[in-house]
């Protein structure tokens, strides 16, 4: 998933979905150098990198925090065919892990993607056991893996029915 809407290709830059604004980057906050040194440390971006997520996040979600309900949107975007909602519950918690807030800024939001597309593999099986941990006790049980294998069903627009019934 690229930023609120957009996608990330190969060469590193980020194309906006035809749903997003034209990014006026003359009119947008800049990002602070504080936060541009904590990212370059924390992850595997480069300063470009960086900016370039910043202005596609800004474009999506201006107040500068992206909330589930846009992080819903952005998924239902993607997957027209499918049911975002609750896949989109259980990706969203990773990003937001101790829910004292309902959004998530954009450094948090750089962390999880930079675990997403640069992660080692431990790092990835962590935020992939965070993901189907729906209740926190630190175990996967076979009600939490089918609720889980369920929603991706859902958000792919699967039929759940004979084979394809991940219970």
């Amino acid at each position: 998933m690229g930023c609120c809407g957009s996608t990330k290709k190969k060469n590193n830059t980020v194309e906006h979905s035809p749903s997003s604004l034209p990014v006026n980057r003359e009119i947008m906050p800049e990002l602070s150098d504080s936060v541009i040194d904590d990212l370059l440390t924390k992850t595997k971006f480069s300063k470009q990198e960086i900016l370039d997520w910043w202005y596609g996040f800004l474009t999506d979600c201006p107040s500068g925090l992206l909330d589930k309900k846009k992080f819903i949107e952005v998924y239902q975007y993607r997957y027209p065919n499918g049911k975002a909602k609750k896949f989109c519950d259980h990706v969203f918690r990773t990003f937001n892990p101790d829910k004292k807030t309902h959004a998530i800024d954009f450094e948090r939001f750089m962390c999880v993607i930079d675990i997403t597309l640069n992660g080692s593999t431990d790092e990835k099986l962590e935020w992939a056991f965070t993901m189907y941990d729906i209740n926190g006790d630190q175990r996967i049980s076979k009600h939490e893996m089918s609720c889980v294998v369920e929603s991706m069903f859902d958000l792919l627009g699967k039929d759940r029915k004979g084979g394809n019934d991940p219970r």
